[in-house]
């Protein structure tokens, strides 16, 4: 690994490596005759060492590094923290003398040992290697992120052994014991020249341990009894002399690992699987005491591969109820799990993580979470699906060895977790699974989280499949891929999904399907069954298993905020409404939507009487502008119903200072407050008192107000000076209509029946000539032409 200017190399020589790479040796005796005549021309001394130039102040950095390993040399390459070793068949001698204070490179050192030769080279820091065959010989390149190899090796299983299988036929296999230098422990290596074995998962077995590698296969024996041989295609790992105790728990090869709990799940067809149960039910029945535990242990295994939930968990029973101490043993634990997920059931006694780190122990502790219910959502809930996700994904693989019937039973569930809650790499496993019939479904499933675009059609067709336990999914995923990205109404989604509940619930949707209702219900505004759905779904969940809190905010707020009330459906509500006041009673802003959506729809029903008792429960946890909007509300409807001591009693308490509105800095009181006590003192009979209430106000309002007052003390002078202001400015925004608006018109008629009877001439002379030709093209014409005409005509002062 030099740079091309420390070597001279002929122009066939450097072509057979990319640019700012160099040979280690000299190539010469590698290259075929026509290569070494194209080379001819400008040779040089290749035996020369590299030489750097003089005006060269630092080290360049090398780029690449061949080793003159021989053509068709198999090797084996594994990487201990920043060593790489590299071990090749054959004996090579290599020069290693040349890299000295080349950068990156700490320490390069090569070794013959008997025919095979060892290559360690100290990786820099933050790197990665990379090793393939070019030429004749391997490369080592270095980059800031391994490159996950295409390569890989194929596991499979003959009869009892283990077979690694190299993904190009090149007959170059050679197997070899080799000594780990670092830990000492016995390796068994096949060295191939392509396949590589994956370190996303260390794969363990019962006395040995196969470990990631970059080229070939590296196997930890840590039992003489494990061998390691090959035919010439592929590799096989196998136990020496027949014996009972499996290679792997799973019985067979799985891509991603098995534990050692010691329970076989693969088996024969369905035929053989139901025979295996007949006849370890008989062995059982007939085996002694001593051995009585052992042959329903047997038996529950052969039941869990034929996927009998029931047949498991009352082996176990009677087994551990007469051997309690059984319960330690590791294919014990196995077997429970089995048994509580394929009887869905919860056991938090399984959920410890210090028995078992293989991808198959995680695989089984995953399935077992996701017996236990989900309740509630939130970044906890979304972190624990997230983690169960990633326990399933880590051993999902290892169900493809399993027997049929048990692939059957826990390959969709597993795959579905996978797809709906893990990660981007946990759904990579999922799609790196053969797409067969109990995987199509989890696919769709997580074709819609990565976005894909046929993801809706696939779930369109799986909506039509026939199996019960398909079509329900596929349809509930189509609806919820529909509602958020508004391909349909919200309501018809919500209704398509009410429907549809029943066959949710055959596949255990229904909670989810009740949320998603729920969700579509609200987005479509029909508040009334998005209410009924969460309350609903508390009743059968329960409260703390239904997550509702906002969404019947949301819902309240649509009921308190809804304009639009229709008379039929508003007593419906009501009823609904007074129901929801009993869940989350304490919650203030929740109670306090409901109430006001209760007014409102006693409003629409014409019930004052319960609008007054609604509107005072609303007062009691009100505070600033919006208490007194209620407030208000509340005494008018008191005025309404000539309640004049509820009125009393819900006015607020007056101000001590008659006349703080008039000092400086002071805050006078709002007009709708003084408008409430003017009118409660009018019907006290105490109009000065009323009128007090006004003194000093302009608004509109008030000034109509305070001339009601004055007319009814027959103080038409007063009535008069407080319309004119009121006409003035109802005018002003009007100067160009051709006719009076009718506020006008009777505001005009107003004012010239107080002006007649106060004998206001001046006032009376000016409506006319104001409003006379507007009036004239009215339905009060007479009766204004009555009120402005001659004195004569005028109203006694009196009348």
């Amino acid at each position: 690994m030099l740079p091309q200017t420390a070597v001279a190399l002929p122009p066939a020589a450097s072509a057979l490596l990319p640019s700012g790479w160099s040979f280690l040796n000299d190539p010469s005796p590698l290259l075929s005759s026509q290569e070494r005549g194209r080379a001819s021309v400008g040779r040089t001394d290749f035996s020369a060492r590299p030489v750097m130039q003089a005006d060269e102040d630092v080290v360049p950095s090398a780029t690449g590094l061949w080793l003159p390993l021989g053509e068709m040399t198999p090797v084996a390459a594994f990487q201990n923290g920043r060593r790489l070793l590299i071990v090749a068949a054959g004996r090579h001698v290599i020069d290693t003398a040349g890299l000295t204070n080349v950068a990156p490179l700490e320490g390069v050192s090569a070794r013959i040992m008997a025919d095979v030769t060892a290559v360690s080279i100290l990786c820099p820091e933050g790197s990665s290697p990379l090793i393939r065959p070019v030429g004749h010989g391997w490369t080592v390149s270095f980059g800031s992120q391994s490159t996950a190899s295409p390569d890989v090796m194929l596991l499979g299983q003959d009869e009892g052994a283990l077979t690694f299988t190299p993904p190009r036929e090149d007959g170059a296999l050679f197997v070899v014991t080799f000594r780990d230098p670092d830990s000492g422990r016995r390796l068994l290596l096949g060295l191939s020249r392509s396949g590589s074995v994956s370190g996303d998962l260390i794969r363990r077995g019962a006395g040995f341990e196969v470990r990631p590698s970059l080229m070939g296969l590296v196997i930890a024996a840590d039992a003489d009894a494990i061998e390691l041989r090959q035919n010439g295609k592929q590799f096989f790992l196998d136990r020496v002399g027949p014996t009972d105790t499996p290679l792997l728990a799973g019985g067979k090869i799985a891509a991603y690992g098995a534990s050692d709990a010691g329970v076989a799940l693969a088996g024969s067809p369905p035929e053989g699987l139901r025979e295996s149960v007949r006849r370890a039910q008989i062995a059982a029945a007939m085996a002694s005491a001593g051995q009585r535990f052992d042959a329903r242990i047997r038996l529950a295994q052969a039941a869990a591969r034929l996927a009998n939930g029931a047949l498991v968990s009352q082996v176990l029973q009677v087994a551990l109820e007469d051997q309690p101490e059984g319960s330690t043993r590791k294919d014990v634990r196995r077997l429970r799990q089995i048994s509580a997920v394929l009887n869905g059931r919860a056991d938090p006694s399984l959920l410890s993580e210090e028995e078992g780190a293989t991808p198959e122990d995680q695989f089984w502790r995953g399935m077992v979470r996701a017996q236990f219910p989900i309740t509630g959502e939130g970044p906890d809930v979304d972190v624990q699906r997230t983690r169960t996700a990633r326990l399933i994904a880590a051993g999902l693989p290892s169900v493809s060895g399993y027997s049929q019937p048990l692939r059957y039973r826990l390959l969709p569930v597993a795959a579905e977790w996978v797809a709906r809650y893990g990660t981007a790499k946990d759904r990579g496993v999922l799609l790196s699974l053969p797409s067969v019939p109990e995987t199509v479904l989890a696919r769709a499933l997580a074709a819609v989280e990565t976005h894909a675009l046929d993801a809706r059609g696939q779930l369109e067709t799986l909506a039509h499949d026939p199996s019960p336990m398909v079509w329900p999914v596929a349809s509930e995923a189509a609806l919820r891929f529909d509602f958020e990205k508004n391909a349909s109404p919200a309501k018809a989604i919500g209704e398509r999904v009410d429907g549809l509940m029943p066959a949710f619930r055959m596949v255990g949707r229904e909670r989810e399907a009740r949320l998603l209702s729920i969700d579509a219900f609200i987005k479509g505004k029909e508040w009334r069954t998005a209410q009924q759905g969460v309350q609903d779904g508390q009743a059968v969940y329960g409260k703390a298993g239904f997550p509702g809190h906002d969404r019947l905010l949301v819902i309240a707020r649509g009921f308190a905020e809804q304009k639009d009330i229709e008379a039929k459906s508003a007593l419906a509500e009501v009823e609904l409404l007074k129901a929801a006041m009993t869940i989350e009673p304490n919650d203030p802003t929740l109670q306090a939507y409901r109430l006001k959506a209760l007014e409102r729809r006693y409003a629409v029903l014409g019930l004052p009487e319960a609008q007054r008792t609604v509107l005072r429960g609303l007062l009691q946890n009100q505070q600033g502008p919006e208490h007194q909007d209620t407030m208000v509300k509340l005494v008018r409807l008191d005025l309404d119903a000539h309640d004049l001591g509820a009125a009393l009693h819900d006015l607020p308490a007056e101000n001590p200072v008659d006349d703080v509105s008039v000092l400086p800095g002071g805050q006078p009181e709002a007009l709708e407050v003084s408008l409430l006590r003017a009118e409660v003192a009018r019907e006290q009979h105490d109009l000065p008192k009323a009128e007090h209430y006004l003194i000093g106000r302009t608004e509109t309002q008030a000034l109509k107000m305070r001339a009601q007052l004055m007319e009814q003390a027959k103080d038409w002078v007063g009535a008069v000076s407080a319309l004119k202001p009121v006409i003035d400015a109802t005018w002003t925004g009007r100067k160009e209509a051709s006719v009076l608006s009718p506020d006008l018109e009777a505001l005009v008629l107003e004012l010239a029946g107080d002006a007649s009877r106060a004998h206001d001439d001046t006032t009376l002379s000016a409506l006319k000539r104001q409003y006379g030709s507007l009036m004239e093209r009215s339905a009060s014409a007479g009766v204004f032409k009555l009120l402005v005409g001659e004195s004569s005509a005028k109203l006694p002062a009196g009348g």
